[in-house]
């Protein structure tokens, strides 16, 4: 009986809780009232828990007295006590601790959560640039991240670096993913209007789920979505300006100072040549200035370009007596011109126009979401004849079909024209005649009369291509005037499509499938006209190329999420297949029927054409679990196994991850701590592997085929290496996040990067019919430091004030280098270029002769010269040897008696380790935010300090070549001109001291820099005045890019070059002036 009643009342109980047991259901949303899918609603101290579907719809049964809590990746969680209520909407606020989330490209991971290494740039920083692609506008966004705008070209991509130089040979391109996908076509297909978010990941535990591919960081793009921006109808139109904002060098521009300068150095050889006779040396000035009678290897300026009314000797030459005062070295004062030639950088450069509209229209429903958008950008150079339009289109939708289904598509296709008449690496580019012209050469022919010649092929007036008697400068060439009536144009179009697939198989588990396709294709025109051009003894030249791209990637995921109590567990299997297709045919004809056309059947004598197709796949095997336990404590660990088609006998390679972060500021011991908002730590060490920088095909022999007599040919070019197989980074992080008294939020890293069994050149006996073998050897370490701060300076309902300051400080380390055959033995030196390889220094460590200076006595160059003292006398004499190689001699004869002294002979002048490199010590960038009610105002410099860039272009406008081959740098108004003179500057002999500015410490520079990349001014009119016209919201602003740049002289941009370098054929970068309006209907 007692039992039936305990039975009885157990019963009662039951059926009194099943009463109790209440549905909740509503809606989770963010601070604008913007659903929330996916986020976490689960009753306390249970595992009872749902998730809430697209719209943020949840549904959930829970007892009366039961705590609910509302979570999202990136809010603020909220608890709420339940009472009798069946509905309950909740809004959750951004999170004050951290408010971002990390996109992976494999899924969204909350910043509190994540282990790695990585930085979000939002959409609105990247749309603040007046920039045609994401990478440009990447410069100064994020600490570890070098950007390089290598040129000014619109519609030119930059070279990105992430923590340094991970390799020798192989690749350090980033990976680039867009919406989940790898992206392989060009970045200007990607509208910056439509980009939500930029995801730079840096360590292996962020980079490793990408495998191989993600071994020199990643770089995820994330565009947008009708479910992020809501129902809108946005418009966007900028209008503005592109211009020469940077300086060139400064070079002389008067034809009289360059003439007095020429004949200055002709008066000097003739000084060295006539035993310091003065009144000889005048004579052989004023007899060699023009070229005549054969003198060209003292002068290459023909007499039909004195301009100047002087009158011609008895023997018919230019009276130069009469034109320059033997005094002063320089012109006479009264002497007229015949004509005054023209300034050719006013017919090269101008300011030109850029103008950009985007419109985007969004919506969305209980079920699906749609963002639709058009872009057009007519973006001109300051150059001649350089531009780049593009015309983009991109639709995207969400959809969810039942509970369970959710498919994310896009499809994007972009359409660009771009002319880049004159900016090519030779004598047709504009950059090279702006800077390095003579001032006394014409930009049009000149007749006796100093007139010029009306062009009977085209109109107007006849270019000067130099071809009477020889010009000095550019023979038979001119760059502005090629940059006018050649063509050099591509055209581009590419379409990409995107699908991601998520099914829901059961509570917590979820298949994912990715599917990307990007095709891309480049039509490419070059056209030499018949009559000037150098291609004028072919008749003209046309060469039309193209080139096709096709990517595909398909990914499939098997995610599993289980949370029990305080913990959270997440889990994913994947297998992902990419390949990769190119085809390229080339054709080339000559001798053109019309000088205007650009078809190939417009030329008579077609040559050989051309063609070839490229393929690789590649395969990955990915594995990753990640543990969350009482929201402070994190772990997460991944595996892939990948495999190239690059490689043969080894094309499998397997890689991992391991991270960990802590949440202090979460434990007990720091809830008194009142000043640290957040505090938390992280590290991660893992292996990945890199393929790339090798070519698609280094396990192969290469053969070229050839035409011999109508039969094939095939000749061998490369040997190939069955056995190379991966290179290895082995990387180690360990980081803090923090926010303090809420005022300093940042962060700071260090990491460890070890790259093993790096691609190498290895040289092996001529004896076996090749020079070199592409062999895994040798060892590289890159160690640095980035930090990252914000610091809010004033936060108060009118006025707010931040300032940010990123950075990143590393070292490079080679630990070793390959073995080399002929000794069994590691090999000690390896020169590439002006830098050498040895361990114990860095990539980049300069290997250059040491300039002494200049003799005060002659004016003559000085290096430093070593020399093996075999004879033991103490001083270099005749048995003695000169040593061209330090550390090559030292190794090889390590007995030897190295001693130094000073040559004037550049040939027997050392190269040497200077102990200088091309790393700074510091670089980034500082932003500056500010708000004054409506108005806004933002900036962004970028700065560099420390590390030594050689500045070619300089030492070309220092040289002491034939009269008339070369302009110069105002500097060499400093050169040395009589003994006793103190000068660092050389003097000028018109190629009497050969070598002079041949590569040396004398333009090795400082590669410090500080420049204004950016610069906004804003105005939000008020909803008061919005609304009253029927609109959302109307912003104006105006907004400068490259505004101004600090270098150690005019014209030298260590920022537009990894080495730091420059380059007489740069085009610097545009700095543009734009008015924009943003408009939201």
């Amino acid at each position: 009986m007692k039992s039936i009643i305990k039975l009885f009342a157990l019963s009662l109980l039951s059926f009194q809780f099943a009463l109790a047991q209440n549905t909740v259901s509503g809606v989770v949303t963010d601070p604008d009232g913007l659903p929330l899918p996916g986020a976490t609603v689960f009753e306390l101290g249970t595992s009872n828990g749902i998730s809430s579907d697209f719209d943020g719809n949840y549904s959930i049964d829970v007892a009366e007295g039961a705590t609910l809590v509302f979570s999202f990746i990136g809010y603020e969680p909220q608890q709420i006590l339940i009472g009798t209520q069946s509905n309950l909407n909740v809004q959750l606020a951004v999170g004050k601790e951290l408010d971002e989330v990390i996109v992976t490209g494999f899924g969204e991971i909350s910043n509190q959560s994540f282990a790695g290494s990585a930085k979000v740039v939002k959409g609105e920083d990247i749309a603040k640039k007046s920039f045609t692609n994401v990478s440009q506008a990447l410069a100064g966004e994020a600490a570890g991240v070098a950007v390089f705008n290598t040129s000014g070209q619109p519609g030119s991509t930059s070279t990105i670096r992430i923590r340094g130089f991970g390799s020798v040979n192989g690749s350090r391109d980033p990976l680039y993913i867009v919406d989940d996908a790898p992206f392989g076509g060009s970045l200007n297909d990607i509208n910056p209007n439509d980009i939500k978010s930029v995801t730079v990941l840096k360590d292996a535990s962020a980079t490793a789920l990408y495998g191989a591919r993600g071994a020199n960081g990643v770089i995820v793009i994330t565009t947008k979505r009708g479910r992020d921006v809501g129902n809108k109808l946005a418009i966007q139109v900028t209008t503005g300006t592109n211009y020469q904002g940077i300086p060139r060098y400064e070079t002389i521009s008067s034809p009289e100072e360059f003439i007095g300068i020429t004949w200055e150095g002709i008066y000097q050889r003739g000084l060295l040549e006539n035993s310091g006779d003065q009144t000889a040396a005048v004579a052989y000035a004023n007899a060699n200035l023009f070229e005549f009678n054969g003198n060209a290897d003292v002068s290459d300026i023909p007499a039909n370009y004195n301009m100047w009314n002087t009158g011609t000797t008895a023997d018919g030459n230019a009276d130069v007596a009469a034109l320059i005062d033997p005094a002063t070295g320089q012109v006479r004062s009264g002497v007229s011109r015949r004509y005054d030639p023209e300034v050719w950088e006013d017919f090269a450069f101008q300011n030109s126009m850029r103008n950009e509209v985007n419109l985007t229209f969004s919506d969305r429903s209980e079920t699906s979401s749609v963002y639709t958008s058009v872009g057009y950008v007519d973006d001109i150079g300051y150059a001649s004849n350089t531009d780049y339009n593009r015309l983009n289109a991109k639709l995207a939708t969400t959809h969810k079909f039942k509970e369970y289904i959710s498919v994310n598509t896009s499809l994007a296709y972009a359409q660009s024209e771009s002319n880049n008449n004159g900016t090519g690496s030779s004598s047709s580019s504009q950059f090279w005649w702006i800077d390095n012209l003579p001032s006394i050469y014409p930009l049009y022919v000149r007749d006796e009369a100093g007139q010029k010649i009306e062009d009977s092929k085209y109109g107007g007036y006849l270019f000067d291509y130099g071809l009477e008697d020889g010009r000095g400068f550019g023979f038979a060439t001119n760059g502005v005037a090629d940059a006018q009536i050649n063509v050099s144009r591509s055209k581009n179009n590419s379409v990409n499509f995107n699908n991601d697939t998520r099914i829901t198989l059961m509570e917590g588990l979820t298949l994912e499938n990715n599917f990307s396709y990007q095709y891309f294709m480049n039509d490419a025109i070059d056209q030499d006209e018949p009559f000037y051009s150098p291609a004028k003894g072919n008749g003209g030249n046309i060469v039309r190329s193209r080139g096709e791209t096709k990517n595909y990637n398909i990914r499939t995921n098997l995610r599993y999420k289980k949370q029990i109590d305080n913990f959270d567990f997440s889990a994913f299997v994947a297998h992902v297949a990419s390949r990769y297709d190119y085809n390229f045919l080339y054709a080339e004809s000559s001798k053109l029927v019309i000088p205007g056309g650009i078809e190939i059947d417009n030329a008579v004598i077609n040559q050989p054409s051309s063609g070839y197709s490229d393929e690789e796949t590649t395969e990955s095997y990915i594995a990753n679990v990640a543990v969350e336990a009482y929201d402070k404590y994190f772990l997460q660990a991944t595996f892939t196994r990948d495999a190239s088609s690059r490689f043969i006998n080894d094309p499998w390679g397997n890689f991992y991850s391991f991270g960990a972060a802590w949440n202090l500021k979460k434990e007990d011991f720091m809830s008194s701590v009142d000043f640290v908002d957040n505090l938390k730590v992280r590290a991660s060490y893992g292996i990945i592997g890199n393929s790339g920088g090798v070519g698609l095909y280094p396990g192969y022999n290469i053969y070229s085929i050839n035409n011999l007599n109508d039969n094939i040919s095939l000749a061998f070019t490369t040997k190939g290496n069955k056995d190379l197989t991966w290179e290895v980074a082995n990387q180690l992080n360990g980081g803090i996040d923090f926010k303090l008294a809420g005022f300093i939020s940042g962060s700071l890293d260090m990491y460890k990067k070890t790259t093993t069994d790096m691609f190498f050149d290895r040289r092996v006996g001529p004896s076996v019919g090749y020079a070199l073998l592409k062999v895994n050897d040798g060892e590289l370490v890159n160690t640095g430091v980035e930090f990252d701060l914000n610091f809010d300076v004033i936060q108060s309902n009118d006025f707010s004030l931040s300032i940010g300051l990123n950075g990143e400080s590393f070292t490079n380390e080679l630990t070793a280098l390959p073995i080399d055959p002929s000794t069994g033995e590691e090999q000690k030196l390896d020169i590439d270029g002006s830098f050498a390889r040895t361990v114990g220094r860095s990539l980049y460590d300069w290997y250059i002769p040491v300039y002494a200076g200049v003799n005060a006595d002659t004016g003559a160059a000085q290096w430093e010269r070593n020399f093996d003292d075999i004879d033991s006398n103490g001083s270099f004499s005749e048995g003695d040897e000169i040593i061209r190689s330090l550390t090559q001699y030292q190794n090889d004869n390590p007995d030897a008696t190295i001693l130094q002294d000073i040559t004037e002979v550049y040939a027997e002048a050392t190269d040497k380790f200077i102990n200088e490199t091309i790393i700074p010590d510091v670089r980034g960038s500082i932003r500056l935010n500010t708000n004054y009610k409506n108005f806004s105002l933002s900036a962004l410099f970028n700065y560099s300090i420390g590390g030594m860039a050689y500045d070619s272009a300089y030492a070309g406008l220092m040289d002491n070549d034939y009269a008339g081959t070369n302009n110069f740098h105002v500097d060499i108004r400093n050169r040395w001109k009589a003994a006793g003179d103190s000068s660092n500057i050389p003097r000028q002999d018109a190629r009497s001291q050969i070598q002079q500015s041949s590569t040396s410490t004398r333009f090795l520079t400082k590669a410090d820099y500080f420049g204004l990349n950016n610069v906004r001014v804003g105005y939000s009119f008020s909803e008061s005045i919005t609304s009253a016209v029927g609109i959302d919201k109307l912003d104006i602003f105006i907004s400068g890019d490259n505004l101004f740049f600090l270098s150690e002289r005019k014209g030298f941009n260590p920022s537009t070059s990894v080495t730091g370098g420059s380059s007489v054929y740069r085009y610097n970068p545009l700095s543009t002036l734009i008015f924009g309006i943003n408009l939201n209907l």
